[in-house]
């Protein structure tokens, strides 16, 4: 059990993050959230990223406990299902069946997951976690990681819509790929840049 977490909240109730740490035996979790916030480059997480992280743990726990195991069943996967929006409702449903019919509480496990703002109280102020101030490097480096996940998600959701138009014949039949080009345009200049070109360069 983990019950021996710092705690900076002068004896006020525990944080949702503990308390679903503690619930589902999620040893060592809590360290693991602070080592991956405070770390740089590929180790770091953002806070959503922690998220994801800590909700996708509590679901694998909540399948080692159930009649399934972790190991003949895709955990991100699971987790996509339940909680992507782009998933169909179909699909959820079919999902929630699945976990349920092997003694799953799925909504009692999903009203276990945290958001990134959970994430960010529970090391802010359970914890007293302080990142660093970034370098100029570091601040470039996470905005073009940003934008370059936010850019490969819109060619797959596009990708995804066209191939399911293709499949019902709305659309021509062919192999697709699709580019996602983000351009940046000053407004006051008529300058236009690339957007990791820009991000790049800097203020030169």
């Amino acid at each position: 059990m983990v019950g021996h977490e710092p705690r900076a909240d002068g004896g006020r109730s525990r944080s949702k993050v503990a308390r679903v740490i503690e619930a589902y035996d999620l040893d060592g979790v809590g360290n693991e959230l602070e080592q991956r916030w405070l770390a740089t480059g590929e180790d770091g997480m953002s806070l959503r990223e922690l998220a994801d992280y800590f909700n996708r743990s509590v679901l694998e726990a909540a399948i080692e406990r159930s009649d399934m195991s972790v190991l003949d069943v895709d955990v991100d996967r699971l987790y996509e299902q339940l909680t992507d929006d782009d998933v169909s409702g179909g699909v959820r449903t079919r999902t929630q069946r699945r976990l349920e019919r092997n003694g799953i509480d799925v909504e009692s496990v999903t009203g276990d997951f945290v958001s990134h703002q959970t994430i960010y109280t529970y090391l802010r102020e359970y914890r007293d976690v302080e990142q660093p101030e970034p370098t100029p490097q570091q601040r470039r480096e996470s905005a073009l990681e940003r934008i370059q996940k936010l850019q490969d998600r819109s060619a797959a959701v596009t990708q995804d819509a066209i191939e399911g138009l293709q499949r019902a014949e709305l659309a021509p039949e062919g192999d697709v790929d699709v580019v996602v080009d983000i351009q940046v345009i000053y407004t006051d200049t008529g300058e236009q840049f690339d957007v990791f070109d820009l991000i790049e360069r800097g203020n030169e």
